[in-house]
């Protein structure tokens, strides 16, 4: 009988909300990280593995490419990151959209020139009139609707 295991995370790693995308020659997986035995749900950084396309058994660690303080509304290092994305723009950067605990309503952009680079707060996502989407008036919380707002580039 052979044995399977988890082919890319150790076990003492928890990175929930796994949105994984295929960048060039590399699978990459971004998701929300937490903490073994935590208290609450996404208290980390976010941490990306990223793996070779054509062998998903040689998954490697690339760091912390987003750290929780590093957006202006929470600087404080009070609040939680939930499910993040990302995408490639158009201008070939790298765009990770995130979704602060609920206590912040607006969906963070940040960016970076390489899909598991450090990534850099670039702004929220807003509408076309220029309204923070989840501050406006009978908007509700953002948690995984990323996918559904328009994107900025």
């Amino acid at each position: 009988m052979k044995h399977v295991y988890n082919p890319y995370l150790p076990l003492y790693e928890y990175v929930p909300d796994g949105e994984p995308h295929v960048f060039g020659d590399r699978v990459y997986l971004y998701g929300s990280h937490d903490s073994f035995n935590g208290k609450k749900f996404c208290p980390n950084d976010y941490v990306c593995y990223s793996a070779p396309v054509d062998d998903l058994s040689d998954w490697r660690y690339e760091g912390v490419i987003y750290g929780r303080t590093q957006d202006p509304r929470m600087a404080d290092g009070k609040h939680e990151l939930w499910a993040p994305d990302v995408v490639r723009g158009k201008d070939g950067r790298y765009y990770l959209y995130y979704c602060p605990d609920d206590t912040i309503k607006s969906i963070g952009v940040a960016v970076c020139d390489t899909p598991a680079g450090r990534y850099q707060f670039y702004g929220l996502v807003k509408d076309t009139n220029g309204g923070i989407l989840g501050e406006r008036p009978n908007d509700t919380i953002a948690f995984d609707r990323h996918d559904r707002f328009g994107m900025l580039y």
